[in-house]
């Protein structure tokens, strides 16, 4: 990739871009953006996308509501202690 290139995926990232719009930007695929970034995240110093409850494991209300499924009693069933 050329140095512009670098500098437009850099300053879209952080600008929280999604990687569709960055790929079409510069005419190239979203997989090697995403690839790039990936390669490149310390090297730039560019942050984890991921909200803190994909890291952590905690469901957010959105995900309960929509969900068909009673999520709440599922997660109180996983953690149930079985004789």
């Amino acid at each position: 990739m050329s140095r512009e290139q670098i500098e437009i995926i850099i300053a879209m990232y952080r600008e929280e871009t999604p990687y569709s719009k960055i790929a079409a930007e510069l005419g190239l695929t979203e997989h090697s953006v995403k690839h790039w970034v990936r390669r490149n995240r310390k090297l730039y110093e560019l942050p984890r996308r991921r909200n803190l409850g994909e890291k952590t494991g905690v469901l957010s209300e959105s995900v309960m509501l929509d969900s068909k499924w009673d999520v709440r009693r599922g997660i109180e069933w996983i953690k149930r202690k079985w004789l």
